[in-house]
Order: C-alpha cells, then structure tokens, then sequence
C-alpha cells in the first residue's frame, strides 16, 4: 500500500517537474521581460523626477519630445535709387534709402542701398499633435546712416505655439491686425501711404474655426517709449523733476528719461479673416487709452500751446480684400479709418497734432493689381492715400515735413528672376504731399526710381 502511495506521489512530482519545463518561459526571456520592466520603472522614475530649469540657459532639455530641425534663410538685396525731391522727409536719417513722402527739398538724390539684406533662422519642432516654431531674423536698416558701417538690426523673434486649431505667438512678430501688405520693392511698403504695420512685439491667440475662417486676439505696443524721434517724445509732468543717472530733466516740471513715456497700456486688438481659393475677405480692430504729457524739448510743446493732459483713445477699425480676377490677375487692398494712430502702425508722429495736442482721426488705404504675365514676368500697379481730418491737423505749427494733412502715392513695379531664386525689380513711385503748415498748407510732388537685385536663399 505505502509502496503505491510513493509510487504515485513520484508521479505527480515527476507530471508537475515535465509540466514546469514545458510551459515555463525560457531563461532569455525572463531575463528580457525583467530588463524591459527595469526601463519602464526607469521611466517613470525619469518622467517623475523634477527638472531644474534655468530661463537664461540655451541648451534644451525636452529633446525627446518631438522631432526638430533648423533652417537658416535669408536675402541679399541691393536696391539702386534715385530721388527727385528727397522722397523720404519723415524718416531723413535713412537719407532716400525708402520712401514716405513728397519733402520740401527739391535736390535730387540717389543712393546704393545694400540695408534690406536679411538673415534668419527657423527652428521648427513636432511631434504631430503639438507643433512648436521658432524664428529670428535680422536685417541693416539701423536707425541711422554711419558712414557706411550698417550693424544688424532685430526684425523679428518669435516663438509659436501650435496645437490642433489653436495657436500662441509670443514674441516681435508682424502686425497681426490689418495684415495684408502690397508687393512693391520699397522698404516702406506704402507707410505713411494706406498701409498700417509693423513688426511689434504681441502676445497673439489664433483660433482655426474652420478651414476657411480664423479669428485673432492680440496684445501689442513698441518695446519703449512713445517716440525715440527727437522733439516728437511725450514726458510725464513732474512737480519736482528729479536728477538722476540717465535722466534729463525739461523745463515745465518733466521727466524726459527713458521710462517717462506716458503710454502705459499696450493695443488690444483682433480680427477675422476668411479665405477659401485664393480669396481673402478680413475685418480687424484695436484700441488703447492713455492721458497725453507735453513733448519734450518744451514745456507746452513746439507752438507754444500744446494741451496736455488729454484722454487719448486710441482705435482702429478696417477691412482687407484679395479677390482672384482671373488665372493670372488679382486684386488686393486695404481700408481703414483710425484716430491718433503712431508707430505702432508705421505712422511716427501722426498721431497727434504737435502744436495742440489733439487725436488726429484719419482715413487710409490701398489697392493693388497684380498681374503674372508668365512665369518669367510680374507686374504691379498700385495706389495708396493717407488722408487726416483738416480739422485735427489745422494749428499744427510745426515745421514743413513733419505733419501732413494728406498723402497720396501711385506706383508701377515690374519682377523678373534672372535665373533661379535671383530676380531683378524695376519700380517707379509718385507722391502727392500736402503738409500742414499753421492754417494754411504746402503742396508737393515727388518721384522715386529703383532697380533692385536680390537673391533669396
């Protein structure tokens, strides 16, 4: 009996023993399964465990999210000009390197202007959800002519944030409101002639309602002080100007350094835009308060009686065309109607009358037709008016070249690539300047010729 009962348990053993080796994974494999359950804690431990981040520190540390890369571009552009009657009285330390209007100075100039080379470099990152795209770029246009030496100068630097139909742009990027811009050859692109923009820094939420119709909210001013222009820069009053390092106290009790700009709100803006074939149909708006300050250089500013102490409301409202008018020919343009609208929207010193103090409302725009001829050839024609209230203007004492009560340009522009990405541009521009003198007024006509060469890479 004892003898079969040991029997049988020597078999079971023996069944089990056969039934382990059969069914049990091999060693290799328990030793993968153990391995690949050590990453999976090493992971979690690694994705758990904080990172110190350091805001001034270049090097990225999120690598692995995503795939990037980085694509340096740019343009080398030599623009020959010639003038009839210094074409660009608003902005003369550029001597005639663009144009902004017809000056009073008759002499013809003529220049090479090398300034609009630009270089940039775009950094783009996605891990097809989450889309992140970063861009520096930088060109010569510095604020001033010194002999010949042109050091860089910041375009833009943003970063842009992307995911599903919403996108973040903090950062000095374009003008987000009224965005559309004409394709002449001038550096100006019709400022101070109908067309409102800027590269400014903003905060800027974009939604994709849908595929055709997008919507913006923005928050956008200048980096500093309301005008670096000599004699065009308001200052807080001051009951005891102080004297201090880098401050330069001005008669009348203000402060002129350079964080005495009245301006303390940036614009608030938004628009929508909805484009399907090629069409593009917009709307845009922004607005800013601020209680205006003297101009420095005076106590009551250049006339003598300059008001300040003003509520300033500063708004914007336009619309904005591209319409397809066959293959090869289409039509864009821009209409706007503002008030005490400045450098934010390319427009320095023609936000308020210097002499009184008053907003000063006006009406802007411009069209253009633009026809590809061939794939070898375009050509432009276009028009543009800035167009201020007489009444907002008239008292402005100022001297000729500073504030106008309308300006008017129409220009002709033909492109042609020499071979690749190397073109050749040939433009003509007119404009029509009538400045506000006191209360009478100065008429003059100007012309501007350039043929420029450019290679986009």
């Amino acid at each position: 009996m004892s003898t079969s009962i040991r029997r049988a348990g020597c078999g079971l053993w023996m069944t089990a023993v056969v039934a382990m080796m059969l069914f049990a994974p091999p060693a290799w494999a328990q030793q993968a399964a153990g391995e690949a359950e050590g990453a999976r804690r090493l992971a979690q431990q690694q994705e758990d465990k904080p990172v110190h981040m350091c805001p001034g520190c270049l090097a990225p540390i999120f690598t692995q999210e995503g795939r990037g890369s980085i694509t340096p571009y740019g343009r080398i552009e030599l623009d020959g000009i010639y003038s009839n009657r210094n074409t660009n009285p608003l902005d003369p330390a550029q001597f005639n390197g663009y144009a902004t209007a017809a000056g009073s100075n008759s002499h013809n100039t003529s220049t090479l202007n090398p300034r609009y080379s630009v270089f940039g470099i775009r950094a783009d990152r996605t891990d097809g959800v989450h889309t992140l795209t970063g861009v520096v770029e930088a060109d010569f246009y510095g604020e001033k002519d010194n002999a010949g030496n042109l050091p860089p100068r910041l375009r833009l630097a943003y970063a842009r944030y992307t995911y599903k139909e919403l996108s973040l742009t903090v950062g000095q990027d374009w003008t987000p409101v009224m965005a559309l811009h004409p394709d002449l050859i001038d550096f100006s692109i019709m400022g101070y002639g109908g067309n409102l923009w800027q590269r400014i820094p903003q905060i800027t939420f974009r939604y994709q309602f849908t595929e055709n119709l997008e919507g913006v909210i923005t928050v956008m001013r200048f980096e500093r002080g309301l005008y670096a222009i000599a004699g065009q820069r308001q200052v807080r009053p001051q009951a005891t100007p102080k004297v201090a390092q880098g401050d330069n106290p001005v008669p009348g009790g203000a402060s002129n350094d350079a964080f005495s700009d009245p301006i303390q709100h940036p614009y608030y803006g938004t628009r929508f835009a909805y484009s399907k074939d090629g069409m593009l149909l917009a709307v845009s708006a922004a607005y800013r308060y601020y209680r205006s300050a003297p101009y420095a250089g005076s106590p009551t500013g250049f006339g003598g009686n300059f008001t300040s102490g003003r509520d300033i409301n500063s708004y914007l409202v336009g619309g904005e065309v591209v319409i397809p008018l066959t293959k090869v020919l289409k039509f864009s343009g821009e209409l706007a109607y503002g008030q005490a609208l400045g450098q934010e929207f390319f427009r320095f010193g023609q936000d308020l009358n210097l002499t009184t103090g008053k907003p000063i409302r006006t009406l802007m725009g411009w069209g253009q037709l633009s026809w590809a001829a061939s794939r070898k050839y375009t050509f432009l024609a276009g028009a543009g008016m800035d167009n201020p209230l007489d009444q907002d203007v008239r008292g402005s004492t100022v001297n000729v070249d500073t504030q106008y009560k309308s300006n008017y340009r129409t220009y002709l522009t033909a492109i042609h690539p020499i071979w690749s990405d190397f073109y050749i541009g040939l433009e003509w521009q007119h404009l029509w300047t009538t400045w506000a003198v006191g209360t009478g007024s100065q008429h003059y006509q100007g012309d501007t010729y350039n043929i420029a060469f450019w290679y986009n890479f």
